[in-house]
């Protein structure tokens, strides 16, 4: 709990957190031209077919005259489809025209609906830059009030950075956090996981005549020490982050008080049991190696006011305030 904060800078460089617009590629069913028609062609023209004139001895008998009555019907024919097909093929060019008409009123159509997804593309672009724009004007705002030392920025700031410690398993961590520029001093309230949220299994065991996992508890004691230690650590942690994201010096006194959430066993009801205060300095803070400490005693070196049973949910006497024990 402790050691994973040590192995990170908890410094918010804040123009890091500067947004950049990102636009999604432009995409219509309109882009692609519609494809030009396959003109519209006039049908062949008929070819005359001539009946064969009879030869030999069927030419002799009457065959002239059938010939020539196949001739009559032959030329009819060709001339009833002749007549058809010129009046086919002289309205080509109308056909053409029309069939032209039709493929620019539907690209008309087509880039009338490619504008008009353009321009909503457009409006939806203008509008991520625009809230990009005023986030970044608003952190903008914020980096130059902290530079200024105000007591929102700086509230703000911390924020960020309680934000970005993340707990494991859900655990809760800084609930609300208040700056007083007078006296350079950051109040922190720490929520404290229930020791029912810990974990009591020391560990687990294959067993292979029964293939499976057995668990073996911890004992009472090591559970209290368990949750002592979680108690003990979140806070050492929390005054940590502050002060080592603190570059520019805001703070020269985090006032902070522990609680947890839990149901009162004698009302029933939802109440808040404080299980650690403290008010620590700056100076005397910095000179301290978290990496080498017993958190517990750190805790004592820094004076704080520690519940005599946490994981019994003991709670520290508050009426003098955290700096009153």
């Amino acid at each position: 709990m402790l050691s994973a904060t040590l192995a990170v800078d908890d410094f918010v460089d804040l123009g890091t957190l500067r947004k950049q617009a990102e636009h999604p590629p432009f995409t219509s069913e309109h882009e692609k031209p519609l494809s030009p028609p396959e003109p519209i062609q006039a049908p062949p023209e008929p070819v005359f077919e001539a009946p064969v004139e009879p030869k030999g001895l069927s030419g002799m008998f009457g065959g002239k005259r059938k010939f020539h009555d196949e001739w009559i019907r032959a030329n009819t024919r060709f001339a009833a489809a002749h007549d058809a097909w010129q009046t086919e093929a002289g309205q080509v060019p109308m056909r053409q025209f029309e069939q032209m008409e039709d493929h620019r009123k539907a690209e008309e159509v087509r880039r009338a609906g490619l504008e008009a997804h353009m321009a909503t593309y457009r409006e939806e672009c203008d509008q991520r830059q625009g809230e990009a724009d005023a986030d970044n004007a608003e952190l903008d705002r914020l980096i130059q009030d902290l530079a200024a030392g105000k007591p929102d920025a700086v509230e703000e700031y911390f924020g960020i950075v309680f934000g970005n410690s993340v707990y494991p398993d859900g655990l809760p961590g800084v609930q609300n956090h208040s700056y007083d520029a007078t006296t350079r001093e950051l109040v922190v309230t720490l929520q404290l996981p229930s020791p029912e949220q810990i974990p009591t299994v020391k560990l687990h065991k294959y067993i292979k005549a029964k293939d499976e996992i057995a668990e073996t508890q911890q004992t009472q004691k090591e559970r209290r020490d368990r949750y002592g230690d979680l108690v003990n650590n979140m806070t050492l942690r929390t005054l940590h982050e502050v002060w080592e994201s603190d570059r520019a010096g805001h703070v020269d006194t985090i006032s902070l008080t522990g609680y947890v959430e839990h149901v009162d066993p004698a009302t029933g009801n939802e109440t808040q049991t404080p299980l650690v205060a403290l008010a620590a300095e700056r100076d005397r803070f910095l000179d301290i190696d978290l990496s080498r400490v017993t958190p517990s005693e750190t805790l004592r070196h820094l004076n704080a006011n520690l519940s005599k049973n946490p994981h019994e949910l003991v709670g520290i006497d508050l009426g003098q305030g955290v700096r009153g024990h």
